[in-house]
């Protein structure tokens, strides 16, 4: 504790001596955490229209202040990013006139991360978004009548196992069976069928081992400090596991759900929520690589990229699907910890996995259609993308994340709102109207998602120029990103009646 007091009184002496003593008595005194976007307000009072403002210590290059437009009563923010790696210590905030003269606004303390917030990490934040908006305009797009049947090779069912196996073995059938019919309950099962193929007791006892691997991480991260302190080898392990078996990552969560729950480290929406972003970690790059790659493979693609564009696509979205649920699963968490941070690598190792997974499949594919495999084409018609229940979960969390981050029960309600809405056109077809003039827009999965993201990307780059905090700035970008993704769900519910109009017609 003593050497705690005599930290502090060497942090605020040094500030104190950083700072012209004509000044020390009348500015203020700010502790900033790196890591994070910072804010000052100046004007109102004089023209500073051509202020700069930076920020300087001894021995270092100052950092400048990005600015604002004006607002109504001639305020600026001006908004500075600190680096995770910003060195720690005393600085002093000034601003330079055009003649080059300077006079100090602040002090500043500068002091490591205590939690991520991702509201006040707007690139961050924006990437999250931008993932997010992308996968939602795509699952507004697979109401196109060319996605509806969906096909792949699966074992026959009847093997011979021996009977310890054999009730693991029915015990994953029924679970999977129970889930209700959706795109998701389609592609868990087709995941799945790699490791069936190569051998049915894996397939049967591998959730099973993955459980227990789960509880193994709650059992190590409770030991210290509960999620932020996962080990990132293990999450990562984990994660890779479930591209291959999406249904496994899925048992991998649930065991380490359960044994966090028992440790007492899951009581508040903060603890939930960050449940089901590891859950989301373990099982989303796998489902959701999955399905751009059969997606894309049906689209109208130039002949020299349709043999590698779906692979390789569906293998960068599964990496950034992963690290989106990274971000995601930081941003719930209520300290610092291993599992907060910012590296490429863990991203990369789950595409090159998704990218092993589909060529491993091939292989045994054809393997077993050259040789005396009990195989069989197993044939679907998607009738429905979201179940209901889903689109009720998602509600939930969408409106849970948006209360964690901004602490506001009328945003969360409102942002919940506004991303659920593609999901709820989802659950029906409208007979009209019918409009003619849609059936001659051609439509693409990729193009048409990219659109709907980048129109975000601009709102994004507009907001920011606006004078506004950061979590101001956040909140719009929040709301404003799901304008785009609203308006193409509607067009996807328009050009869905016209298709079925013209099928029906001929």
């Amino acid at each position: 504790m003593l050497n705690k007091f005599i930290a502090l009184c060497v942090a605020a002496f040094s500030l104190f001596i950083a700072i012209p003593s004509s000044a020390a008595a009348d500015i203020p005194l700010l502790t900033w955490e790196r890591g994070k976007e910072q804010n000052i307000v100046l004007g109102g009072y004089t023209n500073q229209s051509n202020w700069e403002i930076q920020l300087v210590a001894k021995g270092q290059n100052p950092l400048k202040f990005s600015k604002s437009t004006a607002n109504k009563d001639g305020y600026f923010v001006y908004s500075l990013f600190l680096p995770n790696d910003f060195p720690l210590g005393a600085y002093r905030i000034e601003s330079v006139s055009t003649a080059g003269e300077t006079s100090v606004v602040a002090g500043v303390q500068v002091v490591k991360l205590l939690y991520f917030e991702i509201i006040r990490v707007p690139i961050q934040l924006l990437f999250l978004l931008t993932v997010l908006i992308f996968l939602l305009s795509t699952l507004s797009t697979l109401r196109l009548r060319r996605f509806e049947q969906m096909s792949y090779l699966q074992s026959k069912s009847e093997v011979k196992l021996a009977p310890a196996i054999a009730s693991f073995y029915r015990l994953r059938r029924s679970a999977v069976a129970g889930v209700q019919r959706s795109l998701f309950k389609h592609v868990i099962k087709k995941e799945g069928e790699l490791l069936h193929k190569i051998s049915p007791a894996l397939w049967a006892l591998l959730p099973v081992l993955t459980f227990i691997y789960g509880s193994y991480i709650g059992i190590v991260a409770g030991s210290e400090l509960g999620i932020p302190s996962i080990p990132l080898l293990l999450f990562v392990i984990a994660a890779i596991i479930g591209v291959f078996d999406p249904y496994s990552g899925f048992t991998a969560a649930v065991g380490f759900s359960i044994l966090q729950t028992m440790q007492g480290h899951i009581s508040s929406m903060r603890a939930v929520g960050a449940l089901m972003a590891i859950a989301l970690s373990w099982l989303a790059p796998g489902l959701i690589s999955s399905i751009y790659r059969e997606m894309i493979a049906k689209d109208s693609l130039p002949q020299a990229i349709r043999r590698s564009l779906p692979t390789l696509f569906a293998a960068f979205f599964g990496a950034a699907i992963f690290y989106s649920s990274e971000l995601l699963l930081s941003s719930l968490l209520d300290r610092a910890g291993a599992i907060i941070n910012t590296r490429i690598d863990l991203p990369i190792a789950v595409g090159i996995a998704v990218l092993l997974k589909e060529r491993l499949e091939k292989t045994v594919d054809r393997r077993s259609l050259l040789g005396d495999a009990n195989i069989e084409v197993k044939s679907i018609r998607l009738s429905r993308i979201i179940s209901p229940r889903a689109v009720g979960i998602l509600a939930l969390f969408f409106a849970g994340v948006a209360y964690v981050w901004t602490e506001s029960v009328l945003f969360s309600i409102s942002a919940a709102v506004v991303f659920i809405i593609p999901l709820l056109l989802l659950q029906v077809r409208f007979a009209s109207p019918v409009i003619a003039a849609l059936a001659r827009v051609p439509r693409n999965i990729l193009a048409e998602s990219a659109i709907v993201s980048a129109v975000s990307v601009a709102l994004f780059v507009f907001i920011q120029s606006l004078p506004f905090e950061v979590i101001q700035k956040g909140k719009l970008i929040i709301l404003g990103a799901a304008v785009p993704l609203i308006i193409h769900a509607v067009f996807s519910s328009l050009s869905d009646t016209q298709d079925r109009v013209m099928v029906d017609a001929s």
